[in-house]
């Protein structure tokens, strides 16, 4: 446990340290209507394993990766998210290497606009959308080793991603909503991050993170009661604010905005641009000198007729290996 480890010499509890600081630094969160969460984007040592996996719960009106809003939907979604990263160096530049594979339980139900009376409801189960998610340094992230890992002083820094979806996952033209989305997605994005601190293992680290990102939409050529849906590009601004309690417990205040996104049915505009402001907090417990815990939860406070609404809640299980 976390109090017999710190008990340990001062290398030791710098071994917990340094795993402890690639545990909450780098964990993603899998779809972009939620965000990937706190300090996703801060480096752990290079040739680190990140094994991660998630529970979660959603209910809202969007269709998870899809990113397409139904104003009619109550979507109820269990999902398990299996996830592995890799950090390594390439070129002298620190880049990290992410695989997301969910799986789960959806059940929803569709009221029609004009047809209050009339209901669609529809199960959906079996492996969702996989994910394949780059993400490098770009201005003052150099990839740290174990050993200079310690004396690096966190400041103002900016990365790149890109986040590939593939429509690997379950889906039926004939359901109104779907685990998989039918369709490739690529979100590029630049996380930007300020840290006040002496080192990424400082037991008082406070950071303030952004991520402005865009996510372009292939179409999907067998949607449900249409015969194709295109989508414009869904622009997000996620925030963080972090602070470490002590070496085993740090919490966050979360923010993500949404803009865009208006879709075309059969070359018809849909007017439905869409405008949400989800707002949530994070918490992060430290068991071992390798196994981790976050909760997060998170709830639109803010939206247009056609915007997100509804709410998520997650807990994830996180194991590095150095």
């Amino acid at each position: 446990m976390i109090w017999t480890f710190l008990t340990k010499s001062k290398v030791s509890i710098r071994a917990f340290l340094t795993i402890f600081a690639a545990l909450i630094l780098h964990s993603h969160a899998t779809y972009a209507d939620i965000g990937d969460g706190p300090r996703a984007y801060f480096p752990p040592p290079i040739n680190t394993n990140v094994f991660s996996v998630y529970g979660m719960r959603v209910e809202g009106n969007s269709t998870l990766s899809a990113g397409v809003v139904y104003p009619g939907l109550e979507l109820d979604v269990d999902l398990v998210i299996a996830q592995y990263t890799r950090t390594m160096s390439i070129s002298d530049r620190y880049v990290s290497f992410t695989v997301v594979q969910p799986t789960g339980d959806l059940t929803s139900t569709v009221t029609l606009p004009n047809a209050p009376n009339f209901q669609n409801r529809t199960k959906s189960n079996g492996l969702g959308d996989t994910q394949i998610l780059v993400s490098a340094g770009l201005y003052n992230l150099p990839p740290l080793t174990k050993e200079n890992y310690a004396s690096f002083k966190p400041d103002f820094a900016v990365g790149g991603l890109a986040r590939l979806t593939l429509p690997t996952g379950e889906y039926d033209e004939n359901k109104s909503a779907n685990l998989g989305a039918n369709r490739y997605s690529m979100q590029l994005g630049t996380p930007i991050t300020f840290g006040f601190g002496e080192s990424f293992l400082d037991p008082r680290l406070t950071t303030f993170d952004l991520l402005p990102s865009v996510t372009f939409f292939g179409d999907n050529d067998d949607p449900f009661g249409a015969g194709k849906v295109s989508q414009s590009p869904l622009y997000k601004l996620e925030a963080h604010l972090t602070h470490n309690f002590n070496p085993g417990i740090w919490a966050s205040i979360d923010g993500i905005y949404t803009y865009g996104g208006e879709t075309e049915t059969d070359s018809q505009g849909d007017d439905n641009k869409q405008r949400s402001l989800n707002m949530g907090a994070t918490l992060g417990i430290q068991f071992s000198k390798s196994l981790g815990l976050k909760l997060s939860y998170g709830k639109t406070i803010d939206r247009n007729d056609d915007g997100l609404d509804g709410e998520f809640s997650r807990l994830t299980l996180i194991y590095t290996q150095l």
